[in-house]
């Protein structure tokens, strides 16, 4: 498995980079953003590079609002990272340009953020889930990817996600990947939560069931003869 590092050990920019007008400006906004929400103060010992302090683990903010902020920023430097990679190889002529020095302003607000997973809301600890198991199935998410190693089937996956849940699943989304009625595994290929009616959970009182996570839009076309979740939704009916 490997993780790009992004701008994790970088000190700064080599050669100016000429960007879009105004992102200099945007990013300045957004790093002071993201200070004032999280309380962040930057220090600097000696010549090191400056760094953001946050030993407290944002004590005395809102779970809802560190998540939120911290998802958004770390969604932000992927984001910044990658347009810098493309403006260092084909610069936008006659447009804005930002400077080493202009670097030195804002360098330490490109670290990506974390945050306790007792603190974790429901929305913050299903990106995360959804982030693994993206790279579980073999597809490169967030800088992370499998390499060499075999990517895990649907089900391996989702039974993956289902061992963190005892320990990161603080809302009791019961993530799993849906499937729709017939012979073998007819999984879609993402996760779904039963507590938002991403699917439901076909079991039955005397063994019935398909015991699997059904997608609600399938309900009724199983062909169990007495399917407890097509008997159910009949009755509703």
């Amino acid at each position: 498995m490997s993780y790009h590092v992004f701008f994790s050990f970088s000190s700064g920019l080599a050669k100016p980079l000429h960007c879009p007008p105004g992102t200099l400006a945007g990013i300045l906004g957004h790093i002071r953003h993201v200070e004032e929400v999280l309380h962040l103060k930057t220090e600097q010992y000696m010549e090191n590079a400056p760094h953001w302090v946050h030993r407290d683990r944002f004590e005395g903010i809102d779970d809802a609002i560190v998540c939120e902020t911290i998802q958004q920023h770390n969604d932000w430097v992927r984001s910044l990272h990658g347009k810098f990679a493309v403006w260092a190889q084909a610069p936008v002529e006659g447009n804005e340009v930002i400077t080493a020095d202009d670097a030195r302003k804002f360098w330490h607000g490109l670290e990506l953020l974390e945050i306790d997973p007792d603190r974790w809301t429901g929305d913050y600890y299903r990106n995360r889930m959804d982030h693994l198991y993206e790279v579980l199935r073999g597809r490169d998410n967030e800088g992370v990817s499998l390499d060499e190693v075999k990517p895990l089937t649907q089900q391996q996956a989702a039974a993956v996600i289902g061992l963190f849940a005892p320990y990161l699943d603080n809302n009791d989304l019961r993530l799993d990947v849906p499937e729709s009625p017939g012979r073998g595994f007819n999984g879609m290929d993402y996760l779904a939560s039963s507590a938002d009616g991403g699917y439901e959970w076909c079991s039955g009182d005397h063994g019935e069931g398909c015991f699997k996570p059904i997608h609600t839009d399938h309900i009724g076309g199983c062909k169990r003869r007495k399917c407890p979740l097509r008997e159910e939704r009949d009755d509703e009916d």
